[in-house]
């Protein structure tokens, strides 16, 4: 694995651990958001899961890449869900955050394809 995608993958995935733990504890913020797009609150749980996932996929594909790649596409599927999601109930803001991590997971998933 090249440096630029180590150091993407490992950025990447201090931030969805973040996230994942907003998630989890039902931040205000993050309930809030899920609420808004229809997302019951109960499955909440799954979100984070699913983030906190792809962040140790990302960091066990340091070691295995097969593993990076699709922790990767796995996450650009999930943040192409939650863009898609805030923008049709428009909320711009919250969609321009998620945006940031997608393309965030774009870069991870093309560096990670680059350098298998």
């Amino acid at each position: 694995m090249s440096t630029a995608s180590a150091i993407v993958s490992v950025a990447l995935s201090l931030a969805l651990f973040f996230t994942s733990y907003a998630t989890f504890t039902g931040k205000e913020a993050v309930r809030r958001g899920i609420v808004e797009v229809g997302f019951p609150v109960s499955l909440l749980w799954l979100l984070g899961l699913a983030q906190c996932a792809g962040a140790l996929g990302l960091l066990v594909g340091l070691y295995w890449s097969p593993l990076a790649l699709a922790a990767a596409a796995g996450l650009v599927l999930y943040f192409l869900g939650a863009v898609g999601s805030h923008i049709r109930v428009g909320h711009p803001r919250r969609a321009g955050l998620s945006a940031v991590i997608l393309l965030a997971c774009v870069a991870a998933l093309v560096l990670v394809t680059l350098s298998a």
